[in-house]
């Protein structure tokens, strides 16, 4: 007697991928909405909009999160950034440490995907060292925002946490979002001083590096070798953010430029931004560039 047997549908890493995506950007829609999350209520197409930026890490926003959304809401934003700037199979991965089930080898093909790794080699512990550097470097981050804006901004204690914690994950991931502009106590936007155009820096630069980099370097000290991608993509970063730096100090030391009213610590900010890869800028950085001076522009 021959019993039959129905095919489990197991779909390629690449659709995983997909598929995985959707139901996140879904799933961020709908925390988006719910009461308590906005400060007003966001129409669904808002919270599309502001979850798949969030995902892809653009930073393109209709709403202004600092103003529209509820320090509950800015914490689901801040959440859908930090998934989208390390892979949504990493949080796979620690759900299923949670509930002790291991990865199939079509789900260690889809993190490996997603990550842009190349090699299955200890997969599973490569992405939880990762993961670990990347807290750590967004926790030191946060510190240090936390330490410097707790002396010079309008905000209570909690406040300046909630802040510097955003920023240091939205910086790090590249994301571009912000809760100043658009805040009716900040109606500059973004702060402009020294040392905090400086910690961006250093997190918009190691962030954009890239997890392949950061695998890469972490597995540096026992291999004692850098893949050309990583030795590639470190010469061309570096180059990029001195030759930005350069270009705008040789423009912008004549007169009536940008730095006879900024200081040189502007610098790494504005060429670390400026050689991001290419992604759509977003509108929080745009009307922050938008006080520098109109020659500039032409």
């Amino acid at each position: 007697m021959v019993r039959s047997r129905r095919k489990a549908f197991h779909p390629p890493p690449p659709l995983r991928l997909v598929l995985g995506l959707a139901l996140l950007t879904f799933i961020g829609s709908l925390a988006l909405s719910l009461p308590g999350v906005a400060a007003r209520p966001l129409q669904f197409n808002e919270a599309l909009f502001t979850a798949v930026s969030a995902l892809s890490v653009t930073g393109l926003t209709v709403i202004a999160p600092g103003r529209d959304l509820t320090p509950l809401g800015q914490l689901v934003l801040m959440l859908l950034i930090q998934i989208g700037g390390v892979g949504f199979m990493v949080l796979a991965l620690l759900v299923y440490r949670l509930i002790g089930r291991e990865m199939l080898m079509e789900e260690r093909l889809a993190l490996r995907d997603s990550l842009g790794l190349v090699s299955l080699t200890e997969i599973i512990t490569l992405t939880r060292r990762i993961l670990q550097v990347v807290v750590v470097l967004e926790l030191i981050g946060a510190l240090l925002l936390w330490l410097h804006w707790r002396a010079v901004l309008p905000l209570s204690e909690g406040e300046v946490i909630r802040y510097a914690l955003f920023h240091a994950v939205s910086a790090f991931c590249n994301a571009g979002f912000d809760l100043f502009n658009g805040h009716p106590r900040f109606p500059d936007g973004l702060p402009k001083d020294d040392v905090t155009l400086l910690i961006f820096a250093v997190l918009i630069v190691l962030g954009g590096l890239g997890i392949p980099v950061i695998a890469d370097l972490l597995s540096w000290p026992r291999s004692r070798s850098l893949s050309p991608h990583t030795r590639l993509t470190l010469l061309i970063v570096g180059w990029l953010n001195l030759s930005g730096a350069l270009a705008i100090l040789v423009a912008e030391t004549l007169a009536q430029g940008l730095l006879s009213e900024r200081s040189l610590l502007d610098l790494p900010c504005r060429s670390s931004r400026s050689s991001r890869r290419a992604r759509p800028v977003s509108p929080p950085f745009l009307s922050s560039m938008r006080s520098l001076p109109a020659r500039i522009w032409r």
